[in-house]
């Protein structure tokens, strides 16, 4: 009687390590995954055009040195997570995401001329598949 006992609940255990096993693999967005995010960031820069005597707006991409940032949720107000920098051309990237809501920003000039400060733009995105690349929207800030 006792084997059997010990029998049922060496294979409740078993089954109980199984379920907490698997429950486990569950995990909130972040890095550790397979998959990525890729993007630009472009500088609107204006100047004075002599032979139409009109101001003119030019778009090019920036040089390295733009901090792009990532939050991994959706939450706007959370601290940021991890932060690269552009590339020559003015491309980013985050690698080893997971699946899950993240909130990509990076920092654009005022246009305020009499107040001086850089404020955040925002773009949100949720990773859905593995293995997987995804292109957020450009960003396009003043400078």
């Amino acid at each position: 009687m006792l084997i059997k006992y010990l029998s049922c609940m060496y294979r409740i255990f078993i089954l109980l390590v199984i379920v907490f096993a698997f429950s486990a693999c569950e995990k909130e967005a972040g890095e550790g995954g397979t998959s990525s995010i890729v993007g630009s960031v472009y500088k609107i820069s204006t100047y004075y055009n002599a032979l139409t005597q009109q101001e003119d707006t030019l778009f090019y991409q920036l040089d390295s040195e733009k901090d792009v940032y990532i939050i991994y949720s959706d939450n706007e107000n959370e601290f940021y997570d991890d932060k690269v920098e552009t590339n020559w051309n003015g491309q980013y990237r985050f690698d080893f995401l997971r699946k899950g809501d993240y909130t990509v920003f990076t920092y654009a000039d005022s246009t305020d001329l009499l107040n001086d400060y850089d404020y955040p733009v925002f773009r949100h995105i949720k990773i859905e598949a593995n293995n997987s690349t995804y292109t957020l929207s450009d960003f396009v800030i003043n400078k």
